[in-house]
């Protein structure tokens, strides 16, 4: 039995003609929901983002997965691979969270979950 591999897509921010409302962007704008919606994550390429906002990035998301479980079990969605998934018997270590239906709403939340009272956005 052969085994299909799976590429994570990539997507490149660094264009500096990546600009609010223009077809770039509006195109840009696709690529990320495609890629959100069907694998739940993609690779970002931007080599202009400073290392303190990537480092911050790394550890909000380290802080997320140290939440306990039956805080991460309420970011829940009907969409299997959706939400939370972890406690896989045969990977152990495995976990994700996904913000199902991508949208503003979505997103504040997601965030109200792990943060109450917009703590998230006080950093």
């Amino acid at each position: 039995m052969a085994s299909t591999k799976v590429k994570i897509p990539t997507i490149d921010f660094s264009n500096p003609e990546l600009k609010p409302n223009t077809p770039l962007w509006e195109s840009i704008k696709i690529q990320v929901f495609e890629a959100l919606k069907e694998y739940g994550c993609f690779e970002a390429i931007y080599d202009k983002i400073p290392n303190e906002t990537r480092e911050g990035i790394f550890d909000i998301s380290k802080e997320i997965f140290e939440f306990p479980l039956e805080t991460k079990l309420k970011n829940y969605s009907e969409i299997p691979l959706h939400g939370y998934v972890g406690m896989i018997p045969h990977l152990p270590l495995y976990e994700s969270l996904c913000i199902p239906d991508l949208n503003p709403q979505s997103v504040q939340t997601f965030s109200n979950i792990f943060w109450p009272h917009d703590y998230l956005f006080q950093k």
